[in-house]
């Protein structure tokens, strides 16, 4: 029963929390700011914090600093990305180098053994007649023995 209870109350904390974290009055986007230039003396026209013209300088040379900083890390990311992609391609270029010598060599072993069988075959003699030629002689002999043998005696 206690854990009914506390899966309720844990239910009922999961809606209600958001939205009281929600719930503040302070705006997403900050608002702009205003620059006005001021005489000695002369009262400000709205409340903020006043920048002499050191401050105003430094500002706006921060701007030009970032910048400049933005400009050298896209060059860093532009060399490092080229770097990367010319050793892939340094890469794939050994490995079909070394496939087409691995490819010749391997042609290289078929064609000499073709040339060897090859020889072998060319060295190799004939004798299919005078098989043909002894088989028609002992088929003759044979036939000739079995109709002697099969007649009756005269």
């Amino acid at each position: 029963m206690w854990s009914k209870i506390l899966a309720v109350l844990l239910a009922l904390f999961m809606l209600v929390v958001p939205t009281i974290a929600t719930a503040g009055t302070t705006p997403l986007v900050p608002p702009k700011g205003k620059i006005t230039g001021l005489r000695y003396k002369q009262p400000a026209p709205y409340s903020g914090v006043l920048l002499n013209s050191v401050a105003a300088a430094s500002l706006l040379a921060d701007k030009n600093l970032s910048e400049k900083q933005w400009e050298l890390r896209l060059k860093y990311e532009l060399a490092k990305t080229t770097a990367r992609l010319q050793l892939i391609i340094d890469t794939q270029k050994a490995t079909h180098s070394a496939l087409q010598e691995k490819h010749k060599t391997l042609l290289d072993i078929k064609n000499k053994e073709i040339d060897r069988l090859t020889e072998i075959a060319a060295k190799k003699r004939d004798y299919t007649i005078y098989w043909t030629a002894g088989g028609i002689i002992v088929g003759i002999a044979l036939t000739i023995a079995v109709v002697y043998a099969v007649r009756p005696p005269e």
